[in-house]
Formats: structure tokens, C-alpha cells, sequence
């Protein structure tokens, strides 16, 4: 059967069923990659048995320290270099904030307590298959 979104809203699904369902390949899990930016950027919300957030801030560095030594080129050598800097940044961002959604995908599926503090907030959506979906609707 074809899969179907749903909303956190629209379902009820246990961390045991969230395991289950996807080992049967009935489900697909989802976050928005501005809200899993949000728990990157929120103290004691990202996962604590994966190294999701050290990646996110480690990539965050890189881009801005990436731009601080291209604008000191742009003084010190060729005006264009900042250009190249901001280019170069935006590009760190986009992939680092979808890098970012794709791990705490997968460490939703580690850590139960990582799960429920986002269901909690209803961060998460979920791709079901319909022919088992009203077995968890609300």
C-alpha cells in the first residue's frame, strides 16, 4: 500500500511502534529542518546518545570561520574574496541544517528519550502506510 503523511497531530505513535513500524517498512519518520535547527540550538533538546548536535556546531564554525578569513583576504588581497566567503557559507548552512534533520531522524530511533522530548514539542511527521494507520490515529 501506498505510504501518506501525517501530522504528530494526527497520529499517536509509541517509541515501540515507531521501532516496529519501521522494521516492517510501514513507516518513514520526518522532521522539519528548521525545528531540528531549533533543538540543535536549544540546551538539553538534541540527542544525548548520538553526536547530532557536535556535528551541527562543528559544521556552524567551520562556515563562519570559512567567512571571517575570506573577508581578511578581501583587506589584505583581492576585494572579491568575501563573495566567495558568503557563497561558501550559505552552502554550509543549507547542508549542515538538512545533515542535521537526517541525524536526529536517525537518532530518533536510539534514543527513546530523544523521541519523546520531540513529540512533546510535536516536531515530528510521519509517512504511514494506509492500510495500518487507524490503528494509530488519535
Amino acid at each position: 500500500m501506498p505510504k501518506k503523511r501525517y501530522d504528530f497531530d494526527e497520529v499517536n505513535i509509541s517509541f515501540k511502534d515507531l521501532v516496529k513500524l519501521r522494521g516492517e517498512n510501514n513507516l518513514n519518520l520526518g522532521i522539519v529542518n528548521e525545528v531540528a535547527t531549533t533543538l540543535a540550538n536549544t540546551p538539553g533538546m538534541g540527542p544525548k546518545k548520538t553526536s547530532a548536535n557536535i556535528a551541527f556546531h562543528f559544521w556552524n564554525w567551520v562556515g563562519f570561520i570559512g567567512l571571517g578569513y575570506t573577508i581578511y583576504l578581501s583587506f589584505v588581497s583581492d576585494w572579491w574574496w568575501f563573495i566567495i566567503g558568503f557563497i561558501g557559507l550559505s552552502i554550509i548552512w543549507k547542508a549542515n541544517k538538512k545533515g542535521n534533520a537526517q541525524n536526529y531522524l536517525d537518532a530518533a530511533f536510539i534514543d527513546k528519550a530523544f523521541y519523546e522530548r520531540v513529540c512533546k514539542i510535536k516536531g515530528w511527521f510521519y509517512e504511514i502506510d494506509e492500510s495500518i494507520v487507524d490503528n494509530y490515529r488519535n
